[in-house]
């Protein structure tokens, strides 16, 4: 578990260096900080989607959810050359309902140091992106 915990936090570190990246380096950076924590999401949501897939107890229906959110990840990429704050704005819902999706089928859920360890990363993410949107929209001056 202890491993779980170490590499959890550590694949939280390009979320925040995404996010921080345009206000350490200014405003010309942002797009691209933007785009790279789209990706990075994109990998992540789709690394974290299959992972279920190998779960025992993980039926046909589920199987086909899990499969939806990989290749929406792969959507986000997509989505962010035409508009990247629809692509975060995906990539915020998809990490939230696949946080949900994951506690009902994912047996590791009863383990609280685990629920817990995917609670407070799910949370970092999504606000990592809810900053980025807000930023993006200029909500957020910096």
């Amino acid at each position: 578990m202890k491993t779980k915990i170490v590499l959890g936090y550590l694949g939280l570190v390009p979320f925040i260096t995404f996010v921080i990246f345009p206000i350490a380096f200014g405003e010309r950076y942002e797009v691209m900080g933007h785009q790279q924590l789209v990706v990075y999401g994109s990998i992540i949501i789709s690394f974290l989607s299959g992972i279920v897939w190998g779960i025992e107890v993980l039926n046909h229906k589920n199987f086909i959810i899990s499969i939806i959110f990989s290749l929406s990840g792969f959507l986000a990429i997509l989505l962010s050359y035409f508009n990247q704050i629809l692509a975060m704005s995906l990539l915020f819902i998809l990490f939230f309902l696949f946080y949900n999706f994951e506690s009902k089928i994912n047996p590791h859920f009863s383990n609280y140091k685990y629920m817990k360890l995917r609670k407070n990363l799910t949370t970092w993410v999504c606000g990592c992106y809810l900053f980025s949107i807000l930023t993006a929209l200029n909500f957020l001056k910096i």
